[in-house]
């Protein structure tokens, strides 16, 4: 039998597949114990899976940010090649076109031209491309960086006091919640969303995105920043 939330359990287990090479081993060991521990308990619920996905992606979180800021451009570089070799003819010019103008590969497949611009088919050989290039993007960063080099443990650091302070606006937007009843709810969704963000899977939360969230509810509730 199942799980009734084998869906993200499927995708916590990604989540662990792709963190970046240079996160200490125990961080792995501790993720794929508490994935283990989920699976083997049909009533988990979604909530605790959802909390240990986004506890994964918090002690990832500065390690990630360190890998990419120290080979971001190696990444891109190594994915975009390893991407534009794996579709067709057609899909590369369509690619290129953009491409020249300056417009990431990111940004291409997250834009409405994506759905516009490119067939079905021609969206999965993109989308299929990037997969493939994945665990090749991975080699191509552990090879590029040293864990134990100096300046990966000083940007480790900023990352790690950087997650911290998006924790704690986080915490601030929370509170704001028990100010009036008829916007709880609401308040409490964008602080989920936030928190989702460190999920390995999601996109990362942004300080002056959460800061904004505050300085608006503050506005709302009369009381200023």
């Amino acid at each position: 039998m199942s799980h009734p939330h084998a869906s993200i359990l499927k995708e916590f287990q990604i989540a662990i597949d792709h963190i970046v090479p240079s996160v200490p081993p125990e961080v792995k060991a501790q993720a794929l114990k508490r994935h283990a521990e989920l699976l083997g308990n049909e009533n988990a619920s979604q909530e605790e899976i959802e909390a240990a996905l986004a506890q994964t992606g918090m002690a990832e979180y500065p390690h990630r940010k360190a890998s990419q800021e120290m080979a971001g451009k190696l990444e891109e570089d190594t994915r975009l090649a390893l991407v534009l070799e794996h579709v067709d003819e057609n899909v590369r010019t369509k690619l290129k076109k953009h491409l020249d103008a300056g417009v990431p590969l990111v940004e291409i497949v997250r834009s409405d031209l994506f759905e516009t611009e490119f067939t079905g088919p021609e969206r999965y050989q993109v989308e299929d491309g990037l997969l493939d290039a994945a665990d090749h993007v991975r080699e191509e960063m552990a090879k590029a960086i040293d864990p134990l080099s100096e300046k990966y443990k000083k940007l480790v650091a900023k990352w790690q006091e950087h997650a911290e302070e998006i924790k704690a606006k986080i915490d601030e937007l929370e509170a704001l919640a028990d100010k009036d009843p008829k916007w709880k709810d609401e308040i409490l969704s964008k602080v989920e969303r936030f928190r989702e963000g460190f999920s390995v899977t999601e996109q990362d939360p942004e300080l002056e995105e959460v800061k904004k969230e505050i300085e608006y509810w503050k506005d709302t509730f009369g009381e200023g920043l």
